[in-house]
């Protein structure tokens, strides 16, 4: 704990930085339960996150609850301030992830980008919308009071059930999924690795306007980005010495570090994309 919590420091320290701010105004919000099986041998090793899209005209954004919270705190602190006590009450505010990128997507522009800092690496890149070939089923039932009619289709690797609400005409769902003629509540991959499922959807009585960062962020393919974070999950601490970060390790400190993060990193073997692009 107090290792993770010494890179969760490092990282917070990087935050803060002049950037081209590239928002939108969204009008509702859709929140989910995301379960995951972090390891695909162990069907133990399931974990759970509360995920957040907002939805706006033609546009929306996705990422976790923990980013979401991340990021809206760190865009009210002072520059200036960056002490170890503002560190922990943003902490103590910002609900764990394993998801730190975040989605938007521009359905006017059929574009779709995810953004990452990853430590140092401010990173980007840039997609389609819509690549899965749904194919929709007469099967209905009702989730949150809505009508919801199936559909399946495969991407990257794995073939999903989705469910969608016409009644909410929205082409979007969660992560990088939709392109059906309605708001997806919930998606499952059909080996349950991966399920999405609605907790509450509400129009907001305020707009809220989110902003996507982006002009500090290099743009890469998915490959290359998918690559950066890996080695860093593998090995953050060869990322910090690399980038410039001394660490005062006593005797066997070190390599007990690193023996822990890379036998964490063989258990998250299974991510929700089997073959990205």
């Amino acid at each position: 704990m107090k290792l993770k919590l010494f890179l969760l420091v490092i990282i917070f320290s990087l935050k803060i930085s002049a950037q081209e701010k590239h928002g939108e105004e969204y009008n509702y919000k859709a929140t989910y339960q995301l379960d995951y099986q972090e390891d695909s041998t162990d069907q133990n090793s399931m974990k759970s996150e509360t995920v957040v899209l907002y939805l706006g005209e033609g546009v929306s954004r996705y990422s976790s609850l923990g980013k979401a919270v991340e990021d809206s705190l760190t865009a009210t602190l002072d520059p200036s301030n960056k002490s170890m006590a503002e560190f922990y009450r943003i902490r103590s505010l910002t609900p764990d992830t394993d998801f730190h990128y975040k989605i938007f997507k521009n359905y006017n522009d059929n574009e779709l980008i995810l953004a990452e800092k990853i430590f140092k690496d401010q990173l980007k890149y840039k997609q389609t919308l819509n690549p899965i070939d749904w194919e929709i089923q007469s099967e209905t039932k009702e989730i949150l009071g809505y009508k919801v009619q199936k559909a399946s289709g495969s991407f990257a690797g794995r073939n999903y059930e989705a469910w969608f609400a016409p009644e909410l005409p929205f082409l979007d769902g969660p992560y990088k999924f939709g392109g059906l003629p309605g708001l997806i509540l919930e998606i499952s991959d059909t080996k349950n690795h991966y399920r999405f499922s609605i907790m509450e959807f509400q129009e907001l009585k305020k707009i809220v306007s989110k902003t996507l960062n982006l002009d500090d962020y290099k743009e890469v393919s998915q490959g290359d980005l998918d690559q950066v974070r890996g080695d860093y999950k593998r090995d953050p601490l060869t990322a910090m010495t690399n980038g410039g970060v001394t660490i005062h390790w006593k005797d066997g400190q070190e390599e007990e570090a690193r023996r822990k993060f890379q036998k964490r990193h063989k258990k998250q073997n299974n991510p929700i994309e089997l073959q990205p692009k």
